[in-house]
């Protein structure tokens, strides 16, 4: 009897959790940029938030968005969801990442479908030019125990992007970095086995250093160059 009643006492719980392991919900939208014009190709990501069931079997999906910026995701859960977007190759920004204005929906038994539009706002592409005349960086990057060059910005997450490369030739190579506009963004300078300078031929420390980016809208930046002058500790 003692075994029997525990039984009894679990089962509303338990016939309560799995009311909820429905998986008939739907996240569908277009994504697009604050222009309007649709994104395709870009990656939404969506996220069920805590608290949720422990026995789901996936809690973090990602769609590659089609012709007119359409996504879907099914086979979800109730609860609440978290959406964020990238566009790689392009000057659009996460609103995750910038701003921290992820999009939110909730999905239940009484409403299972949730129809979204996602926005992401236009950034701009900062260029960074890297000089190294004696070739250092091929000699030694991935090739030498500590011999990495570190570029990139924090975001609004205080989550580190590193500058994407963007070509290289036998002078060096070039970079960028998209940032919002009319936004301070510290622009970070990193290599404990590289010495550096900037573009006046100062020398940077080795501790590191920030250079502050701004660029008003409507505006080109400035190219940011660096220097390579030397190698090892």
């Amino acid at each position: 009897m003692r075994k029997l009643s525990v039984a009894l006492i679990c089962m509303a719980p338990c016939l309560a959790q799995q009311t909820r392991l429905n998986f008939t919900g739907v996240v569908a939208g277009t994504l697009r940029g604050d222009d309007g014009s649709a994104i395709v190709g870009g990656y939404v990501s969506l996220a069920l938030l805590p608290p949720h069931p422990k026995r789901l079997p996936q809690t973090e999906w990602t769609a590659v968005t089609g012709v007119g910026g359409t996504f879907r995701f099914g086979g979800l859960n109730d609860g609440r969801y978290g959406l964020c977007a990238q566009a790689p190759k392009s000057t659009w920004l996460n609103p995750c990442d910038w701003g921290l204005q992820p999009l939110m929906v909730t999905l239940s038994s009484a409403q299972p479908v949730a129809s979204v539009t996602m926005v992401m706002k236009k950034g701009v592409a900062v260029p960074i030019r890297v000089d190294d005349p004696g070739r250092l960086l091929s000699q030694h990057e991935g090739k030498t125990p500590g011999a990495h060059l570190l570029i990139g910005v924090g975001n609004d997450a205080f989550v580190f992007l590193p500058a994407s490369v963007t070509s290289q030739d036998a002078g060096g190579r070039n970079q960028q970095v998209v940032i919002p506009f009319n936004s301070p963004v510290k622009l970070a300078v990193y290599s404990s086995f590289f010495q550096l300078a900037d573009a006046t031929g100062l020398a940077l420390p080795k501790t590191g250093a920030a250079i502050l980016l701004t660029v008003p809208t409507g505006q080109q930046p400035a190219t940011v160059g660096l220097r390579v002058t030397g190698g090892g500790r």
